[in-house]
């Protein structure tokens, strides 16, 4: 039997005004409140952050967790992989070249399943023609590195509110 991690809360004040919840397997969930009461009456979004630079995936949990959504995180994609196997999430966003299993692969494998949640794949450079990955991600997008944080909420924002369908 598969065991479950356990969390514990950081003080707001140890983690710059956030929550934040550290889970035994190295996962982090940060969450934000924004204040806005029929805001929080809505179950938030979730969200998994898939990056083997701990710098990175911190910046972007952080970035996209002040928005209001709930955020898990993974340092590569066979600990993605086992997120994604264990919890229901609205969005992945996963970076491409990582040890194990790449982020490609790993929506590869996502999508022989399950053409849910729509990804965000970021990537420097890509190992297939752009048109091929769009393909395999069906719903999402391709964000090149480098990239801004708006740029990045901006296409969080659209995915979730409009299906994240690709164009061909």
């Amino acid at each position: 039997m598969p065991s479950t991690p356990e969390t514990s809360t950081l003080p707001a004040a140890e983690t710059g005004g956030r929550d934040e919840t550290e889970g035994v397997e190295g996962q982090a969930e940060f969450s934000f409140s924004l204040g806005i009461p029929w805001v929080s009456d809505l179950p938030p979004k979730h969200i998994l952050v898939v990056d083997d630079d701990q710098t990175i995936r911190e910046l972007v949990a952080v970035s996209v967790a002040r928005t209001g959504y709930r955020v898990d995180t993974a340092g590569d994609g066979e600990e993605g992989w086992r997120a994604l196997c264990r919890n229901r999430y609205d969005l992945v966003i996963t970076d491409h070249h990582m040890p194990r299993l790449s982020g490609l692969n790993m929506i590869k494998r996502l999508r022989s399943v399950s053409d849910e949640p729509p990804c965000i794949l970021i990537s420097g450079d890509l190992p297939t023609p752009e048109s091929a990955v769009r393909e395999i991600i069906r719903r999402g997008a391709v964000m090149a590195k480098p990239f801004s944080t708006e740029e990045l909420i901006e296409q969080v924002y659209s995915l979730l509110l409009h299906g994240g369908c690709m164009e061909a």
